[in-house]
Protein backbone atom coordinates (compact mmCIF):
# COMPACT_ATOMS: atom_id res chain seq x y z
CA UNK A 1 0.00 0.00 0.00
CA UNK A 2 3.09 2.71 0.70
CA UNK A 3 3.88 2.08 -3.03
CA UNK A 4 0.30 2.28 -4.22
CA UNK A 5 0.22 5.73 -2.30
CA UNK A 6 3.75 7.13 -3.45
CA UNK A 7 2.27 5.90 -7.32
CA UNK A 8 -1.27 8.35 -5.84
CA UNK A 9 0.73 11.36 -5.18
CA UNK A 10 2.17 11.55 -8.66
CA UNK A 11 -1.12 12.47 -9.98
CA UNK A 12 -0.67 15.36 -7.98
CA UNK A 13 -1.90 18.62 -10.55
CA UNK A 14 -2.93 16.41 -12.93
CA UNK A 15 -5.99 14.57 -12.10
CA UNK A 16 -8.12 17.10 -10.74
CA UNK A 17 -11.14 17.49 -10.33
CA UNK A 18 -10.67 13.28 -10.08
CA UNK A 19 -9.29 12.18 -6.71
CA UNK A 20 -5.36 10.50 -6.87
CA UNK A 21 -5.19 6.86 -7.18
CA UNK A 22 -2.59 4.51 -6.94
CA UNK A 23 -2.96 0.71 -7.71
CA UNK A 24 -0.38 -2.33 -7.17
CA UNK A 25 -1.09 -5.89 -7.99
CA UNK A 26 0.92 -8.27 -6.46
CA UNK A 27 1.31 -12.72 -7.27
CA UNK A 28 3.57 -14.85 -5.21
CA UNK A 29 4.94 -11.96 -2.98
CA UNK A 30 6.58 -9.78 -6.17
CA UNK A 31 4.62 -6.74 -7.57
CA UNK A 32 3.73 -7.57 -11.12
CA UNK A 33 1.58 -4.50 -12.16
CA UNK A 34 1.89 -0.72 -11.04
CA UNK A 35 -0.69 2.01 -12.14
CA UNK A 36 -1.67 5.52 -11.12
CA UNK A 37 -4.66 7.97 -12.43
CA UNK A 38 -3.28 10.39 -14.59
CA UNK A 39 -5.41 12.45 -15.41
CA UNK A 40 -9.34 12.98 -15.81
CA UNK A 41 -10.62 10.79 -18.87
CA UNK A 42 -7.56 8.41 -19.24
CA UNK A 43 -7.74 4.89 -17.43
CA UNK A 44 -7.73 4.52 -13.62
CA UNK A 45 -4.87 3.78 -11.76
CA UNK A 46 -6.67 0.12 -10.99
CA UNK A 47 -6.96 -0.51 -15.19
CA UNK A 48 -2.84 0.73 -15.93
CA UNK A 49 -2.09 -1.94 -12.86
CA UNK A 50 -4.00 -4.89 -14.83
CA UNK A 51 -2.99 -3.84 -18.26
CA UNK A 52 0.82 -4.17 -17.08
CA UNK A 53 0.46 -7.16 -14.89
CA UNK A 54 -1.98 -9.24 -17.71
CA UNK A 55 -2.62 -13.17 -16.73
CA UNK A 56 -0.27 -12.26 -14.07
CA UNK A 57 -3.67 -10.53 -12.77
CA UNK A 58 -5.56 -13.81 -12.17
CA UNK A 59 -5.31 -14.59 -8.75
CA UNK A 60 -3.48 -12.02 -7.22
CA UNK A 61 -4.17 -9.02 -4.75
CA UNK A 62 -4.60 -5.69 -5.67
CA UNK A 63 -3.61 -2.83 -3.38
CA UNK A 64 -5.74 0.32 -4.22
CA UNK A 65 -5.40 3.70 -2.32
CA UNK A 66 -8.86 4.40 -3.21
CA UNK A 67 -12.17 2.39 -3.47
CA UNK A 68 -12.45 0.92 -6.97
CA UNK A 69 -15.21 2.94 -8.98
CA UNK A 70 -18.44 1.00 -9.64
CA UNK A 71 -20.38 3.16 -12.40
CA UNK A 72 -20.06 4.31 -16.04
CA UNK A 73 -18.41 8.15 -16.15
CA UNK A 74 -15.71 9.17 -18.71
CA UNK A 75 -14.26 5.63 -18.10
CA UNK A 76 -16.00 2.23 -17.09
CA UNK A 77 -16.02 0.80 -13.53
CA UNK A 78 -13.07 -0.10 -12.44
CA UNK A 79 -14.77 -3.24 -10.16
CA UNK A 80 -15.72 -4.56 -13.26
CA UNK A 81 -11.96 -4.61 -14.61
CA UNK A 82 -11.00 -6.02 -11.38
CA UNK A 83 -13.47 -8.72 -11.49
CA UNK A 84 -12.69 -9.54 -15.51
CA UNK A 85 -8.95 -10.06 -14.63
CA UNK A 86 -9.56 -12.66 -11.95
CA UNK A 87 -8.04 -11.18 -9.31
CA UNK A 88 -8.36 -12.97 -5.53
CA UNK A 89 -8.16 -10.26 -3.43
CA UNK A 90 -8.27 -6.53 -3.43
CA UNK A 91 -7.08 -4.28 -0.68
CA UNK A 92 -8.51 -1.10 -0.56
CA UNK A 93 -7.14 1.92 2.09
CA UNK A 94 -10.20 4.29 1.50
CA UNK A 95 -13.69 3.91 0.95
CA UNK A 96 -14.89 6.38 -1.67
CA UNK A 97 -16.44 9.45 -0.14
CA UNK A 98 -18.60 9.95 -3.52
CA UNK A 99 -22.02 9.42 -2.58
CA UNK A 100 -22.40 8.02 -5.96
CA UNK A 101 -19.46 4.88 -5.35
CA UNK A 102 -19.48 5.27 -1.68
CA UNK A 103 -19.16 1.25 -0.64
CA UNK A 104 -20.63 0.15 -4.39
CA UNK A 105 -17.50 -1.14 -5.91
CA UNK A 106 -16.49 -3.28 -2.73
CA UNK A 107 -19.52 -4.59 -2.76
CA UNK A 108 -19.75 -5.53 -6.12
CA UNK A 109 -16.45 -6.97 -5.77
CA UNK A 110 -17.48 -9.00 -3.04
CA UNK A 111 -20.40 -10.48 -4.81
CA UNK A 112 -17.97 -11.85 -7.32
CA UNK A 113 -16.23 -13.59 -4.71
CA UNK A 114 -13.62 -11.16 -4.43
CA UNK A 115 -11.44 -11.09 -1.08
CA UNK A 116 -12.37 -7.56 -0.32
CA UNK A 117 -10.42 -5.75 2.94
CA UNK A 118 -10.76 -1.80 4.17
CA UNK A 119 -7.70 -0.59 5.78
CA UNK A 120 -7.09 1.16 9.39
CA UNK A 121 -4.51 3.00 10.78
CA UNK A 122 -1.63 5.15 8.67
CA UNK A 123 -2.47 3.81 5.53
CA UNK A 124 -5.81 4.44 5.24
CA UNK A 125 -5.46 8.10 6.89
CA UNK A 126 -2.59 8.94 4.37
CA UNK A 127 -5.04 7.63 1.22
CA UNK A 128 -7.39 10.16 3.24
CA UNK A 129 -5.28 13.17 3.84
CA UNK A 130 -4.06 12.61 -0.04
CA UNK A 131 -7.80 12.92 -1.04
CA UNK A 132 -8.78 15.42 1.36
CA UNK A 133 -10.06 18.51 -0.90
CA UNK A 134 -12.06 16.01 -2.96
CA UNK A 135 -13.73 14.27 0.27
CA UNK A 136 -14.30 17.99 1.78
CA UNK A 137 -15.71 18.83 -2.06
CA UNK A 138 -17.78 15.81 -2.53
CA UNK A 139 -19.52 16.03 1.67
CA UNK A 140 -19.95 19.57 1.62
CA UNK A 141 -19.89 21.48 -1.69
CA UNK A 142 -17.27 23.35 -0.16
CA UNK A 143 -12.89 23.66 -0.78
CA UNK A 144 -10.53 22.72 1.38
CA UNK A 145 -8.73 25.67 2.91
CA UNK A 146 -4.58 25.62 4.30
CA UNK A 147 -3.88 28.32 6.33
CA UNK A 148 -0.07 29.66 5.41
CA UNK A 149 1.14 32.03 7.36
CA UNK A 150 4.47 32.89 8.93
CA UNK A 151 5.30 34.83 12.48
CA UNK A 152 8.30 35.61 14.66
CA UNK A 153 8.26 33.90 17.85
CA UNK A 154 6.13 36.16 19.76
CA UNK A 155 3.25 35.61 17.50
CA UNK A 156 3.35 38.68 14.53
CA UNK A 157 2.78 38.79 11.14
CA UNK A 158 4.62 42.15 10.41
CA UNK A 159 6.60 45.02 11.72
CA UNK A 160 4.10 48.04 13.21
CA UNK A 161 4.36 49.58 9.60
CA UNK A 162 2.70 46.27 7.51
CA UNK A 163 6.26 45.48 6.64
CA UNK A 164 6.66 41.41 6.10
CA UNK A 165 9.39 41.16 4.22
CA UNK A 166 10.63 38.84 5.38
CA UNK A 167 9.95 37.38 8.36
CA UNK A 168 10.44 33.65 6.96
CA UNK A 169 13.60 32.52 5.52
CA UNK A 170 14.51 31.75 1.95
CA UNK A 171 14.02 27.55 2.58
CA UNK A 172 10.63 28.49 4.28
CA UNK A 173 9.58 30.46 1.34
CA UNK A 174 10.60 28.01 -1.27
CA UNK A 175 8.35 25.30 0.11
CA UNK A 176 5.87 27.76 -0.27
CA UNK A 177 5.81 27.72 -3.76
CA UNK A 178 5.97 24.57 -3.79
CA UNK A 179 3.13 24.10 -1.79
CA UNK A 180 1.27 26.83 -3.94
CA UNK A 181 2.14 24.35 -6.87
CA UNK A 182 0.08 21.85 -5.76
CA UNK A 183 -3.04 23.68 -5.28
CA UNK A 184 -5.97 24.83 -7.23
CA UNK A 185 -6.24 28.14 -5.76
CA UNK A 186 -4.08 31.07 -3.69
CA UNK A 187 -6.53 32.97 -1.76
CA UNK A 188 -5.55 36.33 0.27
CA UNK A 189 -7.76 39.09 0.98
CA UNK A 190 -7.91 43.11 -0.15
CA UNK A 191 -6.17 44.53 2.75
CA UNK A 192 -3.50 42.03 2.22
CA UNK A 193 -3.19 42.81 -1.14
CA UNK A 194 -2.80 46.65 -0.14
CA UNK A 195 -0.19 46.11 2.13
CA UNK A 196 2.17 43.45 0.82
CA UNK A 197 0.99 43.96 -2.97
CA UNK A 198 2.07 40.06 -3.55
CA UNK A 199 2.06 38.03 -6.77
CA UNK A 200 0.94 34.94 -5.66
CA UNK A 201 2.70 33.27 -8.45
CA UNK A 202 4.94 30.23 -8.41
CA UNK A 203 8.44 31.04 -8.89
CA UNK A 204 10.94 29.08 -6.89
CA UNK A 205 9.50 25.37 -7.43
CA UNK A 206 8.51 23.35 -10.54
CA UNK A 207 4.78 23.38 -11.68
CA UNK A 208 2.62 26.03 -12.91
CA UNK A 209 0.49 29.22 -10.85
CA UNK A 210 -2.60 28.42 -9.58
CA UNK A 211 -5.65 30.44 -9.54
CA UNK A 212 -5.04 33.84 -7.53
CA UNK A 213 -8.37 34.55 -6.07
CA UNK A 214 -8.32 38.64 -3.73
CA UNK A 215 -11.80 38.44 -1.38
CA UNK A 216 -12.78 41.65 -0.49
CA UNK A 217 -16.17 43.10 1.11
CA UNK A 218 -16.34 46.68 0.25
CA UNK A 219 -14.85 46.41 -3.30
CA UNK A 220 -12.23 48.41 -2.84
CA UNK A 221 -8.62 47.42 -4.55
CA UNK A 222 -5.76 48.88 -5.88
CA UNK A 223 -5.66 49.09 -9.12
CA UNK A 224 -2.22 49.44 -9.20
CA UNK A 225 -1.27 46.20 -7.85
CA UNK A 226 1.16 44.09 -9.44
CA UNK A 227 -1.18 40.72 -8.88
CA UNK A 228 -3.90 42.63 -11.55
CA UNK A 229 -0.83 43.40 -13.80
CA UNK A 230 0.44 40.29 -13.91
CA UNK A 231 -1.72 38.22 -15.72
CA UNK A 232 0.50 36.27 -18.06
CA UNK A 233 1.38 34.29 -15.81
CA UNK A 234 -1.99 33.11 -14.55
CA UNK A 235 -5.86 33.49 -14.26
CA UNK A 236 -6.45 36.16 -11.20
CA UNK A 237 -9.95 36.14 -9.80
CA UNK A 238 -12.00 38.94 -7.74
CA UNK A 239 -14.72 37.43 -5.36
CA UNK A 240 -17.01 40.24 -3.91
CA UNK A 241 -20.77 40.62 -2.55
CA UNK A 242 -23.22 41.45 -4.70
CA UNK A 243 -23.41 45.00 -3.67
CA UNK A 244 -20.24 45.84 -3.15
CA UNK A 245 -18.94 48.62 -5.65
CA UNK A 246 -15.71 47.50 -7.96
CA UNK A 247 -14.17 48.95 -10.41
CA UNK A 248 -15.50 45.76 -12.71
CA UNK A 249 -14.52 47.26 -16.23
CA UNK A 250 -11.32 48.26 -15.16
CA UNK A 251 -10.30 45.11 -13.74
CA UNK A 252 -11.42 43.41 -16.70
CA UNK A 253 -9.76 45.18 -19.09
CA UNK A 254 -6.63 44.17 -16.86
CA UNK A 255 -7.83 41.09 -17.52
CA UNK A 256 -8.89 39.85 -14.31
CA UNK A 257 -12.25 38.35 -13.61
CA UNK A 258 -14.83 39.68 -11.30
CA UNK A 259 -17.30 37.04 -9.64
CA UNK A 260 -20.28 37.84 -7.38
CA UNK A 261 -21.52 36.23 -4.54
CA UNK A 262 -24.46 36.18 -2.00
CA UNK A 263 -23.12 36.01 1.53
CA UNK A 264 -20.55 35.76 3.74
CA UNK A 265 -16.85 34.13 3.01
CA UNK A 266 -18.41 30.86 2.75
CA UNK A 267 -20.63 31.80 0.26
CA UNK A 268 -17.45 33.18 -1.51
CA UNK A 269 -15.97 30.00 -1.22
CA UNK A 270 -18.71 27.94 -2.09
CA UNK A 271 -18.66 29.70 -5.83
CA UNK A 272 -14.87 29.10 -5.70
CA UNK A 273 -16.10 25.14 -5.54
CA UNK A 274 -18.64 24.85 -8.04
CA UNK A 275 -15.70 26.23 -10.10
CA UNK A 276 -13.89 22.96 -9.24
CA UNK A 277 -11.28 24.96 -6.77
CA UNK A 278 -11.27 22.30 -4.49
CA UNK A 279 -7.38 23.28 -2.40
CA UNK A 280 -7.35 26.43 -1.39
CA UNK A 281 -3.86 27.75 0.17
CA UNK A 282 -4.93 30.96 2.16
CA UNK A 283 -2.51 33.42 3.22
CA UNK A 284 -4.73 36.44 3.72
CA UNK A 285 -4.32 38.49 6.90
CA UNK A 286 -5.56 38.82 10.73
CA UNK A 287 -9.08 39.52 9.49
CA UNK A 288 -9.85 37.54 7.10
CA UNK A 289 -8.27 34.55 8.62
CA UNK A 290 -10.09 35.18 11.77
CA UNK A 291 -13.62 35.23 9.78
CA UNK A 292 -12.51 31.99 8.15
CA UNK A 293 -11.83 30.70 11.62
CA UNK A 294 -15.00 31.86 12.99
CA UNK A 295 -16.89 30.39 10.43
CA UNK A 296 -15.32 26.88 10.76
CA UNK A 297 -13.77 26.62 7.25
CA UNK A 298 -10.32 26.19 7.74
CA UNK A 299 -9.06 22.77 7.71
CA UNK A 300 -5.18 22.82 7.83
CA UNK A 301 -2.41 24.73 9.12
CA UNK A 302 0.94 25.22 7.71
CA UNK A 303 2.44 27.72 9.82
CA UNK A 304 6.51 29.07 9.65
CA UNK A 305 7.83 29.95 12.66
CA UNK A 306 11.00 32.41 12.12
CA UNK A 307 13.43 32.85 14.97
CA UNK A 308 12.63 36.78 15.67
CA UNK A 309 11.19 38.96 17.99
CA UNK A 310 8.78 42.17 16.87
CA UNK A 311 7.32 43.33 19.81
CA UNK A 312 3.88 44.93 20.72
CA UNK A 313 2.11 46.90 18.76
CA UNK A 314 2.71 44.31 15.35
CA UNK A 315 0.11 42.87 13.64
CA UNK A 316 -0.77 39.29 15.46
CA UNK A 317 -1.64 35.97 13.64
CA UNK A 318 -5.68 35.91 14.04
CA UNK A 319 -7.74 39.33 14.74
CA UNK A 320 -9.96 36.92 16.30
CA UNK A 321 -10.92 37.88 20.37
CA UNK A 322 -8.87 35.79 22.99
CA UNK A 323 -11.02 33.64 25.08
CA UNK A 324 -11.68 33.60 28.74
CA UNK A 325 -10.45 30.68 29.19
CA UNK A 326 -7.69 27.78 27.87
CA UNK A 327 -10.50 25.30 27.45
CA UNK A 328 -11.99 28.06 24.96
CA UNK A 329 -8.85 27.62 22.29
CA UNK A 330 -8.56 26.31 19.21
CA UNK A 331 -6.76 22.83 19.43
CA UNK A 332 -5.70 21.54 16.16
CA UNK A 333 -4.49 17.87 16.19
CA UNK A 334 -2.17 15.91 14.77
CA UNK A 335 0.48 18.80 15.10
CA UNK A 336 3.92 17.74 13.04
CA UNK A 337 6.68 20.11 14.07
CA UNK A 338 10.05 20.09 11.38
CA UNK A 339 12.63 22.52 11.06
CA UNK A 340 12.94 24.48 7.61
CA UNK A 341 16.20 26.19 7.26
CA UNK A 342 16.48 28.35 10.32
CA UNK A 343 12.65 28.30 10.82
CA UNK A 344 10.26 25.68 12.50
CA UNK A 345 7.16 24.82 10.45
CA UNK A 346 3.98 23.65 12.09
CA UNK A 347 1.71 21.35 10.01
CA UNK A 348 -1.81 20.24 11.74
CA UNK A 349 -5.42 19.87 10.87
CA UNK A 350 -8.58 21.32 12.37
CA UNK A 351 -11.02 18.17 12.20
CA UNK A 352 -14.56 18.93 10.96
CA UNK A 353 -17.55 16.76 10.90
CA UNK A 354 -17.16 16.23 7.17
CA UNK A 355 -13.57 14.44 8.00
CA UNK A 356 -14.06 10.41 8.62
CA UNK A 357 -11.13 9.26 9.39
CA UNK A 358 -8.62 7.56 12.07
CA UNK A 359 -5.86 10.09 13.76
CA UNK A 360 -2.69 9.45 13.01
CA UNK A 361 -0.25 7.34 14.64
CA UNK A 362 3.12 8.39 13.10
CA UNK A 363 3.39 11.23 11.22
CA UNK A 364 2.83 10.81 7.29
CA UNK A 365 4.46 12.09 4.06
CA UNK A 366 3.79 16.03 3.83
CA UNK A 367 2.56 17.35 0.54
CA UNK A 368 5.47 19.24 0.35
Amino acid sequence: MREALALARRGRGSTHPNPRVGAVVVKDGRVVGRGWHHAPGLPHAEVLALREAGERARGATVFCTLEPCSHYGRTPPCSEALIAAGVGRVVVAQRDPNPVVDGRGMAALSAAGIEVELLDGPPAAEAAELNAPFTKFVRTGLPLVTFKAAVSLDGKMAAAGGDACWISGKESRRLVHRRRALADAVLVGAGTLRRDDPLLSVRDARGRTPLRVVMTRSGSLPLEAALFRDHDTGPVLVLAPAGAEVADARLQALGVEVVRHDGDAGEALRVLASRDVFDIVFEGGPGLAAELFTLDLVDRLMIFVAPVLIGTGAPDLLALPAPALMSGAVRPTDPVWRRVGADALLTARLPHAWESRPSLSSPIAAEV
